[in-house]
């Protein structure tokens, strides 16, 4: 369950800018987006940034490469940072010293 971070710019030059003056607006507009894309994801919160016209996007599952760029296209997205629980994040570790003992390596 992969949690993503995408920045999205909110100026008057941005994609978004209709919705500039409505936070609310934008909110349910994203979350339609990611929903079309994938039905399973969903979009946890939209925050906006105090000092600049620009909003994050805070999105559970939309964790295919397609969907996430073609999402990232249509909200005119700066960006998309993909990060894991910290379950998530233990797994790796182990998968990690299961992958170093194939190689036959130490790590």
């Amino acid at each position: 369950m992969p949690v993503g971070l995408m920045k999205l710019p909110t100026g008057p030059q941005a994609t978004l800018a209709r919705f500039r003056d409505d936070p609310k607006g934008l909110r349910d507009y994203v979350e339609r987006v990611v929903k079309t894309a994938n039905p399973d994801a969903e979009l946890v919160d939209l925050y906006f940034d105090v000092g600049k016209e620009q909003a994050y996007a805070v999105v559970k599952d939309l964790d295919n490469d397609v969907d996430v760029k073609a999402v990232s296209r249509i909200l005119g997205a700066e960006g998309y940072k993909k990060t894991v629980p910290a379950e998530r994040a233990s797994e790796a570790v182990e998968r990690e010293r299961q992958i170093v003992e194939g190689l036959g390596e130490s790590g």
